[in-house]
């Protein structure tokens, strides 16, 4: 379960970070396959990777222990404010079922980035609604830096023919992964924010 305290008092801080990006899946994520050439033989002719690939955007929403819920759209489709507002809402609602105590006081602190929709009048409303949200900075994503860099590990070589196979895909990357994983990548938050303060909020390696 998400949150397995029986009291807001026992929630720490971090437990009760939900955070949430996105990024697009290749359908092809086909590796370049390496070979060794003798002295002065030149290399063959590779086609480049074709500028307008198939994909479509995945947007997840998680915290310490688990997935909470994610969304896969189509190329053709693109998040507005409304599609967005439709996202907290329905997380918003699996956040119930897994950790009530946190919705109950209106506890979760949302950290995500400060793209158009995120941040227009209708998403700030609803947010106001439901859930705390402090300032972002990109060095500070965990979906960036920890979720997406194991995801996209996962899915390198793989090819897909459509939307469930992503999906399928997806629920076997999610089922590999121990408890550790989600907790991991939010506790590790903690060293990013020294680093942040460090770098006198500049940007730093990941």
């Amino acid at each position: 379960m998400f949150c397995t305290s029986h009291t807001s008092q026992n929630v720490s801080f971090l437990d009760r970070i939900v955070t949430c990006d996105e990024k697009w899946v290749l359908y092809n994520n086909r590796k370049r396959s390496a070979r060794w050439l003798n002295k002065n033989e030149a290399p063959k002719h590779m086609p480049k990777s074709q500028i307008h690939q198939r994909k479509d955007l995945l947007t997840v929403w998680w915290g310490v222990h688990e997935i909470i819920k994610y969304f896969l759209l189509q190329s053709n489709k693109s998040i507005t404010a409304q599609t967005y507002c439709q996202f907290i809402q329905e997380m918003n609602e699996k956040l119930k079922i897994q950790c009530p105590v946190l919705i109950n006081r209106k506890d979760p602190i949302l950290l995500h980035d400060n793209v158009m929709p995120h941040v227009a009048r209708m998403t700030v409303m609803k947010l106001n609604e439901l859930l705390q949200y402090p300032p972002y900075s990109p060095d500070l994503s965990p979906t960036d830096v920890h979720f997406f860099k194991h995801l996209d590990h996962f899915i390198s070589g793989k090819t897909f023919s459509n939307i469930l196979d992503i999906t399928n895909s997806i629920n076997e990357f999610l089922d590999s992964e121990n408890p550790d994983f989600f907790t991991n990548g939010i506790y590790s938050l903690v060293d990013r924010w020294q680093k942040c303060i460090d770098a006198a909020g500049n940007y730093f390696d990941k």
